[in-house]
């Protein structure tokens, strides 16, 4: 028999679920077992998994529901078949979970395939029932449910079946990669053909992308096919083991990645520009300590480039002579922020480097696009403004100018949390277009789902005169899409007081079993009691063992200095 369940049932369970856990005192209990704790663990994992996967079969439900006009003019919700998916669903899902739209559409796909898992021969039918029935059982979490659910994405849903179906007695011993690998030998016995077409469709696919991670460096993922990767890693690591033969880089790692973009770089020629932002009002206060010296990256390659060649711009403000000196007389050395004109957070950069950018460059006049090198800033977002309208058109298209400072301004699509770069991104009337008109104050970049969203009923946004925007979704949750902030950069003065780098070839470290991670030696070699140190030993004696009972050679180590750091 079929049962089912409303969303108030859900939300009822829930609240008493939450007010019960989060009741508990929070400190451990005196006396209590390693077994008593890692038994409470596993029941407190299995919630988790047993409420994910009644969140998936919530968020089916969600993604099911489409808005429609009814003939008497209002606005009534129609129930599709579960496993349909309205457009709007992850954008509603996002403003939820508070995830980024990217998330949200993954989250929504996943809990799709698995939570509406059809009858056999269906439409909807993809095989991945199992999982969610084992999630539903407190057996799986959700992550190695995704990775199978992943590894099976374009498989024939009787193939997925077998596939799950022999998973089964996996899904409590093992973790996700190791259900990765045994997917994948099931798939080459069952169906080597599927995951060959998988290869070749991954060596098509493969790419470069980047983003910004920790403070002050770059994040690159790239997919290449193997061959290739070969050969290039093998030209990167000979010269990076060269580096620190000569100590250029102290470490291999660090070594690879100077390779790495000193290579690419020797190959192209970098065309770097300037560009000088300025508060709006200059006769407001300051938002800041660095108002009238900002820096940034603002110009693609696309924009400045006639044909190979590569480049960028730089963004700086208040050309004064006082402002120029007060810069010359920083450290080289200090970090200053920078934006990019792609989508993604800002950048830090040594100022030295910046220094160098702005004196090989002209930051005067108007660039061979017509636009100003001068860029005027709201004082509170830092969002650039059009400087008195004079690009605002009557025509429904805007100019080519009005279009890169609308790109320029925005840098991405002005959905929150979504992070598809504007050279990619529709030009949006907010307010559509006669009753709005043509200019920087009505237009922002939208992706095309996006574009499509705000045209569904129920959604409303506003784009406000400092460039921020709001959107309101069917459900009423409210939110505000912030443009880059251009004006107010983050600034860190090299103080001296940074610690120095560990010394290449320091004798102490040099292990007799090669070099060890961070994680490796703070395992080995620290002892929070300061009574002795050596290497982890892992054994399993059939009764108790005592640290005098241990071998020699186990329990007596040379103690190393307090000061000492891993290789690497």
């Amino acid at each position: 028999m079929t049962t089912t369940t409303s969303p108030q049932e859900v939300l009822a369970v829930a609240d008493q679920a939450l007010g019960v856990l989060s009741g508990l005192p929070s400190r451990a209990v005196a006396g209590a077992s390693r077994e008593e704790w890692c038994a409470a663990l596993a029941a407190l994992q299995q919630v988790v998994d047993v409420a994910t996967a009644v969140q998936d079969e919530t968020i089916v439900a969600v993604a099911a529901l489409e808005p429609q006009w009814a003939e008497d003019g209002t606005l009534v919700e129609v129930r599709e078949p579960f496993g349909h998916v309205a457009l709007d669903a992850p954008a509603i899902v996002s403003g939820v979970l508070n995830v980024s739209a990217v998330h949200a559409e993954r989250r929504v796909r996943d809990a799709v395939r698995r939570a509406a898992d059809g009858a056999e021969g269906s439409a909807s039918c993809t095989g991945l029932g199992g999982l969610h029935a084992a999630m539903r059982q407190g057996r799986l979490d959700g992550y190695p449910a995704q990775v199978v659910a992943y590894e099976l994405e374009e498989v024939p849903a009787p193939v997925a079946e077998t596939v799950v179906a022999s998973l089964q007695e996996w899904f409590e011993v093992e973790d996700g990669s190791h259900l990765r690998r045994r997917t994948r030998r099931l798939l080459a016995r069952i169906s080597p053909d599927l995951l060959r077409q998988r290869a070749v469709r991954a060596r098509e696919a493969s790419g470069l992308r980047r983003w910004v991670d920790e403070p002050g460096v770059d994040t690159w993922l790239g997919t290449f096919p193997s061959e290739e990767a070969c050969t290039a890693w093998a030209a990167i690591d000979a010269l990076a083991q060269q580096y620190v033969a000569d100590g250029v880089c102290p470490r291999i790692d660090r070594a690879r990645a100077k390779a790495l973009t000193d290579l690419v770089t020797g190959n192209a020629t970098i065309d770097v520009q300037v560009v000088l932002t300025t508060p709006a009002d200059p006769g407001a206060a300051p938002a800041s300590a660095e108002d009238g010296r900002v820096i940034g990256l603002a110009v693609t390659a696309d924009d400045l480039s006639d044909g190979a060649a590569a480049g960028f711009a730089i963004t700086a403000a208040d050309p004064s002579e006082n402002a120029a000196a007060e810069v010359a007389g920083r450290a080289a050395t200090d970090l200053v922020q920078v934006d990019t004109g792609r989508a993604g957070e800002p950048l830090l950069v040594e100022r030295g480097w910046l220094d160098r950018a702005v004196a090989a460059t002209a930051v005067t006049g108007r660039d061979r696009l017509g636009r100003p090198r001068i860029l005027p800033c709201d004082n509170g977002t830092g969002a650039p403004v059009d400087p008195d309208e004079d690009l605002t058109t009557s025509a429904y298209r805007p100019s080519p100018r009005l279009a890169a400072f609308v790109r320029a301004r925005d840098r991405h699509c002005r959905f929150p949390g979504c992070t598809v770069a504007a050279r990619y991104c529709d030009l949006d009337h907010v307010r559509p277009f006669p009753a709005g008109p043509t200019s920087a104050a009505n237009l922002a970049c939208l992706c095309r789902r996006h574009h499509r969203i705000k045209q569904r009923p129920g959604w409303r946004a506003v784009l406000h005169p400092d460039a921020t925007m709001t959107w309101t979704d069917p459900t009423g949750r409210t939110r505000t899409s912030h443009p880059p902030d251009q004006l107010h950069p983050i600034a860190l003065p090299d103080a001296g007081t940074d610690p120095p780098p560990p010394e290449p070839g320091n004798p102490s470290l040099a292990l007799p079993d090669g070099p060890h991670s961070t994680l490796e030696h703070h395992l080995e070699h620290t002892d929070p009691a300061g009574t002795w140190t050596c290497r982890v030993h892992i054994t399993r004696p059939r009764t108790p063992m005592t640290l005098d009972a241990l071998p020699r050679h186990a329990r007596r180590r040379p103690r190393l200095r307090q000061d000492d750091r891993p290789p690497f």
